[in-house]
C-alpha cells in the first residue's frame, strides 16, 4: 500500500466487526437482480474488480449481479446514472479516484455528480501503477525517459482512461516533477488507451498492475518504474519512480463500492458485510492477486474519502492538471 493511502488509512479507524442489521433486510434484499455500474469500458481495472465481486455477490445473495459498463464523460456517464437510480440497493457503482479528483479539476464550477451523491459502502481495494512505454520507445529507465522529454518538448504523449483517472494524474504529476512537458491523450478505458500504448500511438501510459503485467510479460511494453513509493509485491525489482529521480512521486488507484444517496443504512451494512466475507473468500483473492483487498466499514470509507479529496486537491494543485 501506498504512502498517499497510508497517510489516510491512518487517520480512519478501521472496524472489521461490523454486522448487517434487521433481519428483515437479509429476507427482503434483493428482491431482483443487482446492477454494478462500472464507468470505464470493460478489461481495465475496475471492471475487472467488479466481476469479481459480482460474482460472489450473485452465489452469496442468489440473485443475478450484473457488470454494466457504462464508458465516458470521465466518468460522469455511468456515476450520474448511478446517482439518480432507486435508492434500494439493487443500482450500485464501483467508482475509483475520479469521484474526488473531478471537482478538484474544475475549481469554481459545481460539479455534475460527486462524493455527496452517494452512500459509500465500503473501499475494497487499492492498486499500484507501472509506468511502461512500447518497445520502440528509445528509453529503457525513468532518467532515460525524461532526458527525452526535455530533447524533445511537447512531443511526448501520454493515454489515460480520461481526465481525473490515476493514470491521468500519474502523467501529469510526473511532467511537472520531471520538468518537462508531455502531451496528455484521454480514452474511454484501459482497453483503448493500452491498443494505443501497445501500437505505438502514444509514448507511455501510468496503468494499472492488472492492465500491464500481460503486454510487459511477453515484452510488448518496457516497464520503466512502479508509480507507489514502495516496490511492489508483483515486480520486486522494479524501481520505482520516487526512488528513479523524482522522490516523493506516489499515484494508486482505489476501488469503492457506492450506492444511491438515501439508500437505508441496514442494506449499506448488508452489502458491506458481505463484501467484506466476499475479500477473504479464496475465489476473490485469486482473481484480484494484485490488488491490495480492504473492505473498511461505510463510516471509514466515507472519512477516507475525505481525506483523498484534500489529498488529490494537493496533487492536482502540484502537477497544474485540468479536465481541459
Amino acid at each position: 500500500m501506498t504512502t498517499l493511502f497510508k497517510a489516510a488509512l491512518a487517520l480512519i479507524t478501521l472496524s472489521s466487526g461490523m454486522v448487517a442489521s434487521g433481519a428483515g433486510v437479509a429476507q427482503n434484499y434483493p428482491t431482483k437482480p443487482i446492477r454494478l455500474i462500472v464507468p470505464f469500458t470493460a478489461g481495465g481495472g475496475t471492471d475487472i474488480l467488479a466481476r469479481a465481486l459480482g460474482q460472489h455477490l450473485s452465489a452469496a445473495l442468489k440473485q443475478n449481479v450484473i457488470v454494466d459498463n457504462r464508458a465516458g464523460g470521465n466518468t460522469v456517464i455511468g456515476s450520474e446514472l448511478a446517482a439518480h437510480a432507486a435508492a434500494d440497493g439493487h443500482t450500485l457503482l464501483v467508482q475509483i479516484n475520479n469521484l474526488t479528483a473531478l471537482p478538484a479539476l474544475s475549481p469554481g464550477q459545481k460539479p455534475v455528480v460527486s462524493v455527496a451523491n452517494f452512500a459509500p459502502i465500503t473501499l475494497v481495494a487499492v492498486l499500484p501503477h507501472i509506468l511502461v512505454v512500447p518497445r520502440g520507445v528509445q528509453a529503457a529507465s525513468v532518467k532515460e525517459l525524461i532526458a527525452l522529454g526535455k530533447a524533445t518538448p511537447k512531443k511526448l504523449t501520454y493515454a489515460s482512461s480520461g481526465f481525473g483517472t490515476p493514470v491521468h494524474l500519474g502523467g501529469a504529476l510526473f511532467a511537472s516533477m520531471a520538468g518537462i512537458e508531455l502531451l496528455h491523450v484521454p480514452y474511454k478505458g484501459a482497453a483503448e488507451y493500452t491498443t494505443a500504448v501497445l501500437g505505438g500511438h502514444v509514448a507511455m501510459t501510468f496503468g494499472s498492475a492488472p492492465t500491464a503485467l500481460p503486454h510487459i510479460r511477453t515484452g510488448v511494453l518496457k516497464a520503466l518504474a512502479a508509480t507507489t513509493v514502495e516496490r511492489i509485491k508483483v515486480l520486486p525489482d522494479l524501481p520505482t519512480i520516487a526512488e528513479s529521480g523524482l522522490p516523493g512521486y506516489d499515484i494508486s488507484s482505489w476501488y469503492g463500492v457506492f450506492a444511491p444517496v438515501g439508500t437505508p443504512s441496514a442494506i449499506i451494512n448488508f452489502l458491506h458485510a458481505e463484501i467484506a466475507r466476499g475479500i477473504k473468500t479464496k475465489a476473490v483473492a485469486e482473481r484480484l492477486p494484485d490488488y491490495d483487498l480492504i473492505a473498511n466499514t461505510p463510516a471509514a470509507f466515507a472519512a477516507f474519502l475525505r481525506k483523498d479529496a484534500e489529498m488529490t486537491a494537493r496533487v492536482i494543485a502540484r502537477s497544474g492538471a485540468t479536465s481541459d
